[in-house]
């Protein structure tokens, strides 16, 4: 008889839906929690972060049009301008799509380097349509969120084992 250890499945996200849902529903509860102080301006975007990491992950996984839903859903939950986090999304997807390849030839402490300019920009995307709606910026905080996004992108890609890697440096 086998025990308990040689049997389980290792972790692999590339397999099924379902994870995916989980890890986007987890982020949304994260998002909701009621965040004050410092750890308001240092908190992660977390559905940005997961929508990225689906998106390097799988290939079919996420659209431009689960981005921008997902996005306005965010809006809703925030209280912002209805389109503020779609637009964000949508670009930060199309972005991470678009330099999958790139993504896959690097380590995953190289990754996270290229995922920092990438979440910076999406939050400044954000940032930029919510001043346009007289909602004004907060000032140099987009960077702490965009580097705590980064080290939850890597914690993230790291525990799903983001089969893109490398895990040698040549």
């Amino acid at each position: 008889m086998r025990g308990y250890a040689e049997t389980r499945q290792p972790f692999d996200a590339s397999h099924g839906w379902r994870m995916m849902v989980f890890t986007l529903l987890a982020a949304f509860l994260l998002k909701q929690f009621p965040w004050q102080g410092i750890g308001l301006m240092i908190r992660p975007d977390f559905v940005l972060v997961v929508l990225l990491f689906w998106a390097q992950r799988r290939l079919h996984g996420v659209s431009l049009g689960l981005a921008f839903l997902l996005g306005v859903f965010a809006d809703v939950q925030d209280g912002v301008v209805l389109g503020q986090h779609a637009l964000a999304y949508s670009v930060g997807v199309f972005l991470v799509q678009y330099f999958r390849r790139r993504l896959a030839m690097f380590t995953l402490p190289q990754q996270a380097l290229q995922m920092f300019p990438l979440l910076l920009l999406t939050e400044v995307v954000a940032l930029m349509a919510g001043w346009m709606s007289t909602r004004t910026p907060h000032g140099g905080w987009v960077f702490a969120s965009a580097f705590t996004g980064t080290l939850l992108w890597w914690a993230l890609a790291a525990i799903g084992k983001m089969p893109a890697a490398r895990t040698t440096q040549e």
